[in-house]
């Protein structure tokens, strides 16, 4: 469930278990979907809030008000993740083989390669997101415990210069980075109990905290202290003052908001017989 920049659209990713997939872009005012795809993933935006990215083996663009797609990377690679740029200029992707990321143009084009790091710290490179400045590329290396699992360490790209670096102490689960609307903080999903499959399809049972890091100076802060519960989907607030989160505190799956300031905490929905999945911020 991703807002548009300008506020006025919603992609909706619907998936059902025997994986058949559907993305629907539509209006936030509420009214009929302005634009769908089936068989693939949302993957971001464009500043235009009209254009947007599709994943399935390859990558596309299409755009939500002339029903045009264009297909942006070349036969034979199958992708794995993808995202936009800030500034809706390139796009960073992984394929299988996962032995690099790619940065490439909108036309196509390759940019830049960013070969994977020797020992490779995990199977795949996974979760790409951008900096808000497009200066860096944030991803985690899937070491792939479970079926289900995007979790192993957080590395850093750096776009200009190609260094990478790693993030994420030795022997942490991390994983669906995002970045803070200002500078180069960035969130992960701590996860605790690997070794509890059972977690991977019953949230109530996810043991997780929420963690930040610096990308500069490389400093970590424990965000959430959930003693053996778990948090998940979370979501800067556009000033980057607090974030929003799933949990199973209490054992009742609930959205919550965290000051990360002072780390104070408020129930999103009290008393609800209704409890999202998921959360988002409109901009």
């Amino acid at each position: 469930m991703r807002p548009s920049p300008d506020g006025q659209k919603v992609a909706l990713h619907l998936c059902n278990t025997e994986g058949m997939s559907l993305v629907i872009i539509a209006p936030v005012s509420g009214g009929r979907a302005v634009g769908e795809a089936r068989g693939g993933w949302f993957r971001g935006w464009f500043p235009d809030s009209n254009q947007w990215l599709l994943m399935g083996d390859h990558l596309e663009i299409l755009n939500s008000d002339t029903g045009e797609a264009r297909r942006i990377t070349p036969e034979g690679e199958t992708v794995t993740d993808a995202a936009v740029s800030p500034d809706g200029k390139a796009v960073a992707y992984t394929i299988i083989q996962g032995d690099r990321l790619k940065i490439i143009d909108t036309a196509g084009n390759l940019l830049r390669e960013g070969l994977a790091p020797s020992p490779r710290p995990g199977t795949t490179p996974d979760l790409v997101t951008w900096s808000p400045d497009g200066q860096f590329i944030a991803y985690i290396w899937d070491q792939i415990v479970g079926q289900f699992n995007n979790y192993g360490p957080l590395w850093v790209l750096d776009v200009q210069t190609g260094k990478q670096w790693q993030l994420s102490p030795d022997e942490v689960f991390d994983s669906f980075p995002t970045w803070a609307p200002q500078g180069h903080r960035i969130l992960v999903v701590r996860r605790e109990n690997m070794d509890d499959e059972s977690a991977d399809f019953n949230l109530n049972k996810l043991v997780s905290n929420l963690w930040v890091v610096d990308a500069d100076t490389q400093e970590w802060r424990q965000l959430t202290n959930l003693n053996g519960q778990g948090a998940w989907s979370p979501v800067w607030t556009p000033d980057g003052s607090a974030v929003a989160f799933m949990s199973n505190m209490g054992n009742q799956l609930n959205g919550w908001l965290i000051n990360v300031d002072d780390r104070s905490l408020q129930q999103l929905a009290v008393d609800s017989p209704i409890m999202p999945r998921a959360l988002s911020v409109i901009p």
